[in-house]
C-alpha cells in the first residue's frame, strides 16, 4: 500500500549508537508484516498491576486506538517495571504524545521507548523530545520513519533538546538538516561518554 510503498523508498535514517556516531540504513517495510499475537488487555492489566515479570512492552505491528494508547501512557506514568516499551507500527498520532511526554516527565525506570514507523508529525516529536529535558533514566528513544516528513524548524528544536539531555546514548530519527543533525551526534557521544565515566566509577 502507499505507506508500505513510502517506507521501502530510499529514505535514509540516522541511528545514533554507542561507539558508533552515526550509521544510515534503508528502512524497509517487512517487519510491519510481523504477525504480533501479545494480548492488549492483558497487557495493560500488567501494566497497572506493576508486574514485575513485565519487562518488556511489545505492542510493534497492532493498531491501536487513541484511547488505548491514553490507558498504556496513563498506567506507565505510575509503573515501575517496564524497562522497555516497543510501540512501532501502531498507527500512533500527535493526539498521543501528551501522554508519552507525561511518562518522560514522570516514570523513572524505563530506559528504552520505541515508536518508529508512525504517524506522529514534526510539531510532536519535537514536543516529545522536549519532554526528554526533565528525564534523567531514558537511555534509547526511536522515532524514525514517521509517515509525515519533519520540518528544518522541528529538527532544529529536537537537537535542541537533546543538548539538555544527558542519559539518551541510542536515538533514531530521520534528518534532513546538517546541523540540526550533527548537533544530536554530539550530544549522543557526549552521553556515551558521561555512560562510560559512570560504568567505570570516574563520575
Amino acid at each position: 500500500n502507499e505507506y508500505k510503498s513510502y517506507l521501502s523508498s530510499s529514505l535514509q535514517t540516522s541511528v545514533i549508537m554507542p561507539e558508533v556516531v552515526y550509521a544510515t540504513k534503508v528502512i524497509e517495510a517487512t517487519d510491519m508484516d510481523a504477525v504480533n499475537e501479545v494480548d492488549v488487555d492483558e497487557t495493560i492489566a500488567k501494566i497497572k498491576s506493576n508486574d514485575s515479570s513485565l519487562g518488556t512492552c511489545n505492542f510493534n505491528n497492532v493498531p491501536l486506538d487513541v484511547p488505548t494508547v491514553e490507558t498504556i501512557t496513563s498506567a506507565l506514568c505510575r509503573n515501575t517495571s517496564v524497562k522497555k516499551l516497543e510501540m512501532c507500527n501502531c498507527a500512533i498520532t500527535d493526539d498521543c504524545i501528551e501522554g508519552f511526554v507525561n511518562v518522560l516527565k514522570t516514570n523513572q525506570t524505563l530506559e528504552s521507548i520505541s515508536l518508529e514507523t508512525n504517524k506522529i508529525t514534526g510539531k510532536y516529536l519535537k514536543t516529545l523530545a522536549q519532554g526528554l529535558e526533565s528525564n534523567t533514566t531514558l537511555k534509547e528513544l526511536r522515532i524514525a520513519n514517521q509517515y509525515y516528513t519533519t520540518g528544518v524548524g522541528d529538527e532544529v528544536s529536537i537537537s535542541k533538546a537533546l543538548e539538555k539531555n544527558n542519559s539518551i546514548t541510542k536515538f533514531s530519527m530521520n534528518w534532513k538538516n546538517t546541523g540540526a543533525r550533527n548537533t544530536a551526534d554530539r550530544c549522543i557521544m557526549r552521553n556515551n561518554d558521561i555512560a562510560r565515566k559512570k560504568r567505570q566509577g570516574l563520575l
